[in-house]
């Protein structure tokens, strides 16, 4: 484990690679292994910048991370992408297109790219992918990139492992704008609307403003950071240095005022607690005698002998050794 991370921590691409396949693993000793690698890596931090990218299919996020990625490197900065492909519910298979699409930006040696398949994960993130990330800011990375499955309630999961949220929206999604109100929008720190060329400039430029006038019903406090919305084009390449200027002013302004130092303490009690939950929903899964139990309690409310919230009272207070 030692060797490990020395080798991480002098960005050795294999050992990367090497890390981020045993933290997604699922068998014991890799499990172990994972906890005490990612445990020490934990505490000799990089200075990477988190940012998550989501929105609805075919806004065009692997190709503006592709565009804006390679913006990035060509600014001498060391990239980290890590990208969740859906998986199958059938049969658990994933495409893992995203390192494909993004073949170009691949190839540069200050790029790591990862596409993960979900496995049925919720929250818009994939198993480990928290710790590929901290694996990835030990190297050095500068920006570390993750790309959600999708849109949707769920993916506030993402929010909460990263340091800017933000949402790709294309043109002609004035419709969706009733959904603004509550949700996954209040979580993002910037909109990007995609595809500002060709015959969509107009209506991307449309929806930008629909965006912003949205935007301005939300009760903010006065000095929380007006929430940015930005044209971009990833076939031409415009927009990109008013992404990163973005992102460099929500950075700076949250560390002006010590909120970047609390939302990442909050989000380390995010996952913490979940955890914890986890922990006790498998051991829960795995206790001598539970299994059976639950499925006489589902009999027994099938039956109508028993509540469904006194079933549930039963399974706990015996899993708690309290009867």
């Amino acid at each position: 484990m030692q060797d490990l991370k020395n080798r991480i921590i002098a960005g050795e691409r294999a050992a990367i690679a090497k890390a981020i396949t045993i933290v997604e693993s699922s068998r014991e000793e890799d499990i172990a292994l994972s906890h005490e690698l990612i445990s020490e890596l934990i505490k000799s931090p990089g200075h990477a910048i988190r940012v998550g990218f989501s929105g609805p299919p075919g806004v065009g996020k692997s190709t503006f991370i592709e565009a804006f990625g390679s913006y990035i490197v060509n600014k001498d900065f060391k990239l980290g992408v890590l990208a969740i492909d859906p998986s199958s519910n059938f049969t658990g298979g994933s495409i893992l297109g995203d390192k494909t699409r993004m073949s170009e930006i691949s190839k540069n040696e200050n790029t790591f790219i990862r596409s993960t398949p979900s496995r049925g994960s919720l929250g818009g993130i994939a198993v480990g992918t928290r710790e590929a990330a901290i694996i990835l800011d030990a190297a050095g990375y500068d920006y570390i990139f993750i790309e959600t499955v999708g849109v949707g309630q769920s993916e506030i999961t993402a929010a909460n492992l990263v340091d800017i949220f933000t949402l790709i929206v294309g043109p002609g999604s004035g419709d969706e704008l009733q959904g603004i109100k509550k949700g996954i929008t209040e979580y993002a720190d910037m909109f990007i609307v995609n595809k500002y060329d060709g015959d969509l400039a107009t209506q991307a430029s449309k929806t930008a403003s629909d965006y912003k006038s949205a935007l301005s019903f939300y009760s903010k406090n006065s000095d929380d950071i007006e929430t940015q919305v930005v044209l971009v084009s990833s076939i031409e390449n415009k927009g990109m240095d008013e992404v990163l200027d973005t992102f460099d002013k929500i950075v700076e302004f949250n560390k002006a005022n010590n909120r970047f130092k609390a939302r990442r303490e909050s989000q380390l009690a995010y996952w913490l607690e979940e955890e914890v939950r986890n922990k006790i929903l498998l051991r829960l899964s795995k206790e001598q005698g539970i299994p059976e139990l639950i499925e006489s309690e589902v009999q027994s409310i099938i039956s109508g002998k028993t509540g469904f919230y006194s079933a549930s009272k039963n399974i706990i207070d015996t899993f708690l050794g309290k009867k």
